[in-house]
């Protein structure tokens, strides 16, 4: 009896408690609206909503992306201030394009500061982008040795880049600078696709993926000049990416026509409003490459627009440990979405929104955290009370397992704290997601039931939708030996 009191007060102490009989929300009104209207942009929100306005503008979610000095000179200040000063001596180089897995085209010529259009970061670390038009180049060969975590360009020679305008957009320089005086990413960068191809949907808001394709269809026809509109409503995140789009509620404001995330009552739909970027893809449905959501809407599903990164169940990856925990930035939700398979759908935290522990209107100001409602130890004692302390260890994906590295991907190892969002731990203390026979398995279209190679690790979560293909879907540590 006691541990049902203690279950049902942690659930009302949560925003995310959904009471028995509440009416849907949002209603059917609400969620047509989100699909269908228009974006109205954050300076049309201010109007009413100044005083979280002039917090959100503050935010981290302000400076995911932002307008570089080729946009106008008063934007030059959104480049690292050491940046600017050491420009001469860095490596601007722009990536052209992918030669094959292991090499790239980038340009002989490097780039001015003026050049740069688009700035993409401002916190933990920062990329640039220049404009390109598709044409030919003189180029060098930038390769990669260990699946692309680092890139060197040979100067030795040169080659002709023949161009392609499927290329053409925003493209991205080849370094990675950090904040700090003098410190970059020795590693350099090799991402060939151009901004709007790749990851602009995650940086932006109302990113008009429709748009951009037409757009880039009269590019390649010869019917338009260049492809430097990004066909965004906020070069952020900002307010519609959370709340819908806005145009009917700005012309007639009222409860009734927009969304506030907290209210709504889906469990899924309430995952997708920070999930639609916190998280990692495949594959985009919409674009080859890009690596985001673009197209979202509140309401939609995940597989309407991407596929999750794939597991390794009992090898691991670069992007996930062994046990499917999360290995790179952006899979909290996978993290998280493990909880319903650990420790079974009735788990709070398998029902959990990023938001019911993070404001997102305060994210990178807020006290005494930068990115919680609360403290930490405030935020866990909410459910685990004066155990709050202990239970923070979770947070560490890294702390107890051997350490990967590139060609030796096996192990638990996951993040450090704390970033590693899966809310359970072994009988060691550490971080730890699936057991073996919690691993779900898929086979492939004609397969070979008794071959490895033709099982796809899959997501628990997942197992329906490929059922519904018509695909066998197995659970267990080795469907080939079953």
């Amino acid at each position: 009896m006691q541990k049902q009191l203690t279950a049902l007060a942690a659930i009302a102490l949560m925003s995310f408690a959904v009471t028995a009989g509440a009416a849907e929300y949002p209603d059917q009104k609400q969620a047509e609206i989100a699909k269908t209207a228009a974006y109205a942009g954050a300076k049309t929100c201010k109007t009413c909503h100044g005083s979280i306005h002039s917090n959100w503008e503050k935010t981290r979610h302000t400076m995911k992306a932002r307008k570089g000095p080729a946009m106008g000179k008063e934007y030059t200040s959104n480049i690292y201030s050491w940046v600017q000063r050491d420009w001469d001596k860095l490596e601007t180089h722009m990536i052209l394009d992918s030669k094959d897995k292991t090499t790239n085209y980038v340009t002989t010529n490097k780039y001015k500061v003026e050049d740069v259009g688009i700035v993409i970061g401002q916190v933990r670390k920062q990329r640039y982008a220049v404009y390109y038009d598709g044409s030919p180049r003189e180029a060098f060969l930038q390769t990669t040795k260990d699946g692309g975590i680092s890139w060197t360009i040979d100067k030795s020679q040169t080659v002709q880049y023949p161009g392609n305008k499927d290329r053409a957009g925003w493209k991205f320089l080849t370094m990675v600078m950090k904040p700090k005086d003098g410190s970059f990413y020795k590693e350099g960068y090799g991402e060939f696709y151009s901004w709007q191809e790749r990851c602009i949907g995650c940086h932006t808001t109302g990113f008009d993926v429709k748009a951009w394709n037409t757009a880039k269809a009269d590019f390649k026809a010869g019917k338009r000049n260049d492809l430097k509109d990004i066909f965004v409503s906020d070069i952020s995140i900002s307010c519609e990416a959370c709340h819908g789009p806005g145009s009917v509620h700005a012309k007639s404001p009222s409860k009734s026509n927009i969304i506030n995330p907290e209210k709504i009552t889906n469990i899924e739909t309430r995952k997708m409003v920070c999930e639609q970027c916190h998280t990692r893809t495949a594959k985009n449905l919409h674009n080859k490459g890009a690596n985001d959501l673009r197209g979202y809407r509140i309401g939609d599903q995940y597989s309407d627009h991407a596929e999750y990164v794939h597991p390794a169940w009992g090898k691991g990856s670069r992007n996930v440990a062994s046990d499917g925990k999360g290995r790179r930035d952006h899979q909290m939700d996978m993290d998280m979405r493990l909880s319903a398979t650990i420790k079974g759908s009735h788990s709070l935290h398998a029902a959990m929104a990023c938001f019911d522990c993070h404001d997102s209107h305060k994210i990178g100001i807020g006290s005494p955290s930068k990115v919680l409602k609360k403290s930490k130890i405030e935020t866990c004692a909410a459910c685990h009370k004066g155990q709050a302390e202990a239970v923070l260890k979770v947070l560490d994906g890294k702390n107890g397992w051997p350490t990967y590295k590139y060609g030796e991907w096996g192990g638990e190892g996951g993040r450090p704290a704390p970033r590693q969002h899966i809310f359970n731990v072994d009988g060691q203390g550490r971080a730890y997601a699936l057991q073996p026979a919690q691993y779900h398995w898929a086979l492939k279209k004609d397969g070979d039931a008794k071959k490895d190679a033709d099982w796809q690790a899959i997501w628990p979560w997942e197992k329906a939708a490929y059922e519904k293909k018509g695909l066998k879907v197995v659970i267990g540590a080795k469907p080939w030996e079953m």
